[in-house]
């Protein structure tokens, strides 16, 4: 049983921009090689402290699973980090 946990718009918020953020990374990737994709999570995760900050201004009414949208970046954030580290490997 899968079990889903939010408040306000967290529930398509954070998958929505992170979806954007995939998104970008394959199509940047298609026209700049493997920095694109890494280009392409920044921007997401930019997109997620922006939008999350501006519908959580007066508290953190938007969550998934008790954490604030604008705090899901840092996982997003962590994915860049990591497509940069597979580049330098590489």
């Amino acid at each position: 049983m899968l079990l889903i946990v939010w408040t306000g718009l967290g529930i398509v918020l954070v998958p929505l921009l992170m979806g954007a953020g995939i998104a970008g990374a394959v199509t940047l990737e298609g026209l700049f090689g493997p920095i694109g994709a890494t280009a392409g999570l920044v921007v997401g995760t930019v997109l997620l402290i922006v939008v999350g900050r501006a519908v959580n201004r007066h508290g953190n009414e938007h969550t998934l699973y008790g954490i604030p949208v604008q705090h899901w970046a840092w996982i997003q954030g962590f994915f860049a980090v990591f497509s940069v580290v597979l580049i330098l490997i590489a």
